[in-house]
């Protein structure tokens, strides 16, 4: 599976899978407890997906868009009725929202990796990601470059930045709320 990451750099934006040490400095910032529904984008191989699900209530919901068919068939293997793998872009998830009833929207995790994609496209995913929140939703970003706090403070007036340095490349993880 690690070659799927250079075939498809362009989508997953990474060269090596995220380090434990990122992936629990991601999930710290959810409180499971109130987490009725948690929606990832960009789940990859799943490695952030696996740990999310570990936290979940039994009666929470996960709902994964990954537009790379190859982790699409990775993620399905997780044997999680909680889980919902959507074969969709990122920029799909304000209809996704409007059509689905939810519990509560209460966690967007994300690791679309906005530093190589055409700024049409950040812009289009982040209005999505917008619109599909509202005032008790909480995005939790990771991104190899501060460069993109500028983009997340334009949408939300909340923006926490931490940095992970045991990760290949280090890593800033930014949470943000309305």
């Amino acid at each position: 599976m690690p070659s799927e990451l250079l075939k498809t750099f362009k989508t997953s934006g990474a060269v090596a899978f995220s380090s434990h040490r990122l992936v629990r400095r991601i999930i710290r910032n959810i409180n499971f407890k109130n987490a009725g529904c948690l929606i990832e984008l960009g789940p990859g191989n799943g490695r952030i997906t696996k740990e999310l699900l570990r936290g979940m209530r039994s009666d929470a919901i996960l709902y994964a868009f990954e537009v790379n068919k190859a982790f699409c068939i990775e993620l399905a293997k997780i044997a999680d009725p909680r889980l919902k793998v959507i074969n969709k872009s990122a920029s799909d998830i304000k209809e996704f929202v409007s059509s689905i009833k939810f519990p509560a929207k209460n966690y967007i995790i994300s690791s679309i990796p906005f530093g190589i994609l055409p700024e049409t496209e950040c812009e289009q995913i982040m209005r999505a990601i917008y619109y599909a929140s509202d005032k008790h939703t909480t995005l939790i970003q990771f991104s190899y470059s501060l460069i993109q706090y500028r983009r997340f403070k334009k949408y939300f007036s909340k923006v926490k930045v931490q940095f992970e340095p045991i990760n290949i490349p280090p890593a800033f993880v930014f949470v943000c709320k309305k």
